[in-house]
């Protein structure tokens, strides 16, 4: 037991990983011939037409855009008449010139609806300003 003991202690006074005399010294001067110098490649010199192209596509785009929005409204506005608002209630009156009367024009039935259609509106218009001002 005793020598195994003195084993160990002699084992850990002891290095047991060793270089060569001399290695450390010329280490980084062997590295450095070995390793080939690298040579910077040159900027490729970029066209002016280059770097405008990403502002050419932006510009085509929104001009694309403002094109597609004029294609709709002119669309929905055939007879170039704006509407106001979409709850508006046309109603057709007679013309009184041509002959017609209001009972051959309009029945009871459509009267009672327009004036209907009308409170309706006017009930949601009033509504409407009274939730919006402050």
């Amino acid at each position: 037991m005793k020598t195994d003991e003195n084993k160990l202690k002699k084992i850990t006074q002891e290095n047991p990983f060793r270089v060569p005399e001399g290695y450390m010294e010329g280490l980084t001067s062997q590295i450095m011939k070995q390793i080939p110098e690298i040579e910077k490649p040159e900027a490729e010199s970029i066209s002016w037409i280059e770097r405008l192209r990403p502002f050419i596509y932006l510009a085509a785009m929104f001009a694309g855009l403002g094109l597609f929005f004029r294609a709709v409204t002119f669309l929905d506005d055939a007879d170039n008449t704006f509407a106001t608002d979409t709850l508006l209630v046309s109603s057709n009156t007679p013309d009184f010139s041509l002959g017609i009367t209001s009972n051959e024009a309009l029945s009871d039935d459509d009267e009672e609806y327009l004036d209907y259609l009308e409170n309706q509106y006017t009930a949601a218009l009033i509504q409407d300003e009274l939730n919006s001002e402050p």
